[in-house]
């Protein structure tokens, strides 16, 4: 298994230096354990951790400047948006680049994250959403993320409005 320092040398690369200072702070907080796998901070896995940290960045991106997201993908990232399907960095930048507002603030209800068995993070949000004046509404998203080339990405982004017609 790589080391706890191995780890932290393949997380330095990350989109930002925001979502990079507070994942190394996160790994340097864990004790040194055997990986970033096994390593815990306080009750929380370090995989828990990763997940918050990139959720947070990527709310704070898409709801003050969208096309800095791109730094998140690679040109085999797949986006599903309301099923509707885009591939690709600059297919995914410019699909979230053309939503129809604005102005968006996202809140996050709840988010849950789990280790895969290919040392991925899969990451489900639950929250609300205000875009420019329209009614507040829930939505739903899944990110899949991977270490690629000694960085963090999203691979897989999964996003649906919560609407229900009950009628």
């Amino acid at each position: 298994m790589a080391s706890l320092s191995g780890d932290q040398n393949r997380l330095k690369h990350l989109t930002s230096a925001k979502f990079s200072a507070s994942l190394s702070s996160t790994l340097k907080e864990s004790g040194g354990r055997a990986s970033v796998w096994e390593g815990r901070m306080g009750d929380k896995p370090i995989w828990e951790q990763i997940g918050s940290s990139f959720v947070q960045h990527y709310y704070q991106l898409f709801d003050t400047d969208r096309n800095q997201l791109g730094a998140i993908y690679t040109d085999a990232s797949c986006l599903t948006w309301e099923g509707q399907q885009f591939q690709g960095k600059a297919a995914i930048v410019e699909k979230l680049n053309n939503l129809p507002f604005t102005k968006i603030a996202h809140s996050i209800t709840a988010q849950d994250h789990q280790p895969t068995p290919d040392s991925c993070i899969l990451s489900m949000v639950v929250g609300q959403l205000k875009a420019d004046e329209d009614p507040i509404m829930g939505f739903h998203q899944v990110f899949l993320l991977k270490n690629i080339n000694d960085a963090w990405v999203c691979t897989n982004d999964m996003f649906r409005l919560a609407l229900h017609n009950f009628g």
